[in-house]
C-alpha cells in the first residue's frame, strides 16, 4: 500500500511527580471495563530478566512474557540507535492477560510498558502482528520521549512561583494578605500527540511491524477530499471522540512518513533533540531548526501534496459516482451490516449518537416499515443469525466471574420477543458464527 505522501507528567517538589503514559490504543476509547483494572489476587507474578529488560508475567501468561522478552531484545539496537539513546536501567514490561482487552502503555519516567496480551482488533486499521507492533510502539515511545527531555527522567517539570503581599502596619505581623501571583511552569518534555505517535507508529523503516494500511488511508483519503483534515492544532491533542483521536495517530503516521521520505529518519531524533533544549518550546520551531522549513509550514506543504496525490488517483472514481441509500447516517461506527435468511430485517452494530467505540451497541432495522430499533447494548463484535432467521448470536464484555475479570462471552437474542440468553461463562468466547445447519457455533 503507498504511503500517502511517503502515549500524567508534573513538577517537583509543589506539585509532585505523576506517571506519564502514552497509551497505543487511548484513541479507540472511553473507559471500558477492562480499564477499571481491578486487584487480581489470585495471580502469581514471575519475573524473566534479559540484558536490557525485566518481563513481569503473571500464572498464564509465560508465552507471552517469553514472546515479549525476545522481540524486545531484538528491537532494542534498531530503536535506541536511530535516537542516539539508551535508557539508564532496564525496562520493565508488565504482561497483563487477565482481560480481553487489548492496549499498550509506556510511563516514560518510569522506564515502564504494560502490554495487554490480547490481540488489538479494530475496524480502523489492518492486521498487523500484535506483539511485535505494540512492542515497538511503547518502546520507541520511551526512547524517543527520553531524547527530548529537557531535564532528564528525575524531574518531568519547573514550577517556579513568586507572591507578593499587601503592606502590613503591624510590627507583629510579617507578611499581610498575598495580592499578587507570577506563575511560570516550564514542562519537562514537550511533544504534541501527532508526532509521539507518529514516531512510534512509523517504528523505523527496516522494522516495518506497523505500516501504512488501505483502512488508514481511507480515513486519511475521505478527510484530504472533503477538505476536513484536522488543523496544525487539532492533530496535536487528543479529547476527541474515538474517530477524531485516531485521526490525530494517522495523521501523525502519514506525516512523519512524509518527513522520513523528504528529508530522511535521521531528522527523527534531530527534531527530538531540538525539543530537549531549554529554549525550544514549541514543535514548530525544533521541526524548522531540522529540515529548515518551520512546522506550520510543512504540514501545508504535506497538505497540498496529500490532495494531489488523492485527487488524482480518484479521478475516475469521482467521474462516476455511485451512491445508494443510507439506511444508517447517525455515528461514526456503523459495521457489520447483515441481512436476516428471510430478508425482513437488517441488522448492524452502531454507537449512533456516542462519542467512542464503546458505545456501540446492535440495532435492528426492519425493511418494510423502515423502523428500527436496538435489541443488545454494549455488542461491539461481529454478530451470526441463525438460519431460520429467529435468533442472533453475538458476544460482548462480562465481568461475572468470580475475579471480575473482563471476558467475551456469546450470547443468543430471540429476535420476535427480544430476550438475550448468555450462552458460555467466562471462555473468552469471541465473534461467534452459527453453522449452515444451526446445530453449532465457531467461535475466537
Amino acid at each position: 500500500m503507498q504511503r500517502p505522501g511517503r502515549h500524567r507528567g508534573a513538577s517537583t517538589a509543589l506539585i509532585g511527580r505523576v506517571a506519564t503514559a502514552l497509551a497505543l490504543l487511548c484513541a479507540f476509547t472511553g473507559r471500558s471495563p477492562a480499564q477499571d483494572d481491578f486487584h487480581h489476587p489470585e495471580l502469581e507474578w514471575r519475573t524473566i530478566e534479559t540484558g536490557h529488560f525485566f518481563v513481569h508475567y503473571h500464572t498464564g501468561a509465560e508465552r507471552t512474557a517469553r514472546t515479549v522478552a525476545k522481540i524486545a531484545e531484538e528491537i532494542y539496537g534498531p530503536i535506541t540507535s536511530l535516537y542516539a539513546h539508551e535508557p539508564d536501567g532496564k525496562v520493565s514490561f508488565v504482561i497483563k492477560d487477565y482481560d480481553d482487552y487489548a492496549n499498550g502503555a509506556a510511563y516514560f519516567f518510569d522506564n515502564k510498558i504494560e502490554i495487554w496480551a490480547s490481540s488489538l482488533d479494530t475496524d480502523l486499521r489492518g492486521t498487523h502482528n500484535w506483539l511485535r507492533n505494540v512492542v515497538t510502539h511503547e518502546f520507541t515511545h520511551i526512547i524517543q520521549i527520553q531524547t527530548s527531555f529537557k531535564f532528564g527522567r528525575r524531574v518531568p517539570a519547573i514550577y517556579l512561583q513568586w507572591l507578593g503581599y499587601q503592606s502590613e502596619r503591624r510590627q507583629d505581623v510579617l507578611y499581610g494578605y498575598p495580592n499578587r501571583i507570577v506563575s511560570y511552569p516550564l514542562s519537562g518534555f514537550v511533544i504534541p500527540s501527532w508526532f509521539a505517535e507518529g514516531v512510534a507508529q512509523y517504528n523505523r523503516k527496516e522494522l516495518d511491524y506497523d505500516y501504512w494500511d488501505s483502512h488508514r488511508d481511507m480515513i486519511l483519503r475521505s478527510y484530504v477530499l472533503d477538505g476536513n483534515m484536522l488543523t496544525w492544532n487539532e492533530m496535536s491533542v487528543f479529547g476527541k471522540t474515538s474517530l477524531g483521536n485516531e485521526s490525530s495517530y494517522n495523521s501523525g503516521f502519514a506525516f512523519v512518513s512524509y518527513i522520513v521520505d523528504r528529508f530522511g529518519d535521521a531528522k527523527l531524533e534531530e527534531i527530538s533533540r531540538n525539543l530537549s533544549t531549554l529554549t525550544e518550546v514549541t514543535i514548530d520551531g525544533a521541526i524548522g531548526r531540522a529540515v529548515g522549513i518551520d512546522g506550520e509550514q510543512l504540514y501545508r506543504e504535506w497538505q497540498d501534496a496529500l490532495k494531489a496525490d488523492y485527487t488524482e488517483r480518484t479521478a475516475a472514481v469521482r467521474a462516476a459516482p455511485v451512491a445508494g441509500d443510507i439506511i444508517g447516517d447517525v455515528g461514526f461506527a456503523n459495521f457489520y451490516p447483515a441481512f436476516s435468511p428471510d430478508g425482513k430485517y437488517l441488522a448492524y452494530i452502531s454507537n449512533k449518537n456516542g462519542d467512542y467505540f464503546s458505545s456501540s451497541a446492535l440495532y435492528l432495522y426492519e425493511l418494510s416499515t423502515k423502523t428500527e430499533r436496538r435489541v443488545a447494548s454494549g455488542v461491539r463484535s461481529n454478530f451470526s443469525w441463525s438460519p431460520d432467521g429467529k435468533t442472533i448470536w453475538f458476544s460482548k464484555h462480562t465481568q461475572d466471574n468470580p475475579f471480575w475479570s473482563s471476558y467475551y462471552d456469546i450470547f443468543s437474542l430471540d429476535v420476535e420477543s427480544g430476550d438475550d440468553e448468555r450462552i458460555t461463562e467466562g471462555l473468552r468466547s469471541n465473534s461467534p458464527a452459527v453453522s449452515p445447519d444451526g446445530g453449532r457455533i465457531a467461535y475466537v
